[in-house]
């Protein structure tokens, strides 16, 4: 029996995500306001659109089908990125496009590094000192921003 449990133990830690590692959200390094959690949902769902200071704010996504769009979803709003789809499809017939796409983690360090108005995440490890860590998102419970509102 102690082998059975044993053996369930070790399936559960090999299905658990390899290289689950965190994510972190990023700045142009002359950005030096601090961020939440919510600011971050409400930009990512484009219901805050501008910086204090009044620069609109560029916010920058993952592509559809990455391990860390699906992380950052599900972290910040407590949903799949096919559920908030649903949300960007009604947003789409009141004319806001959702954030734009960049397929790696490289790619948007590039980009937030030049465009002093972005906002973008990545894994830890590929954060570099051509930009400024504002928010590191991490995996408790509940943690989620609100789900997001689509009337």
């Amino acid at each position: 029996m102690r082998a059975r449990w044993a053996t369930l133990a070790l399936l559960a830690a090999l299905a658990a995500p390899v290289g689950a590692e965190e994510l972190v959200v990023v700045v142009h390094p002359d950005r030096s306001a601090s961020i939440t959690r919510e600011e971050l949902a409400q930009i990512f769902l484009k219901q805050r659109r501008h910086w204090q200071g009044g620069d609109g704010i560029v916010p920058v996504n993952r592509e559809a089908e990455s391990r860390e769009r699906e992380e950052f979803v599900r972290d910040l709003f407590s949903h799949t990125p096919q559920q908030l789809s649903v949300y960007w499809n009604r947003q789409y017939f009141l004319g806001v496009l959702p954030p734009a796409t960049l397929a790696s983690d490289r790619a948007v360090l590039e980009f937030v590094a030049r465009e002093k108005r972005a906002i973008g995440y990545v894994r830890a490890s590929a954060v570099d000192d051509s930009v400024r860590v504002v928010l590191r998102l991490g995996r408790e419970p509940g943690a989620g921003g609100e789900a997001p509102r689509t009337n």
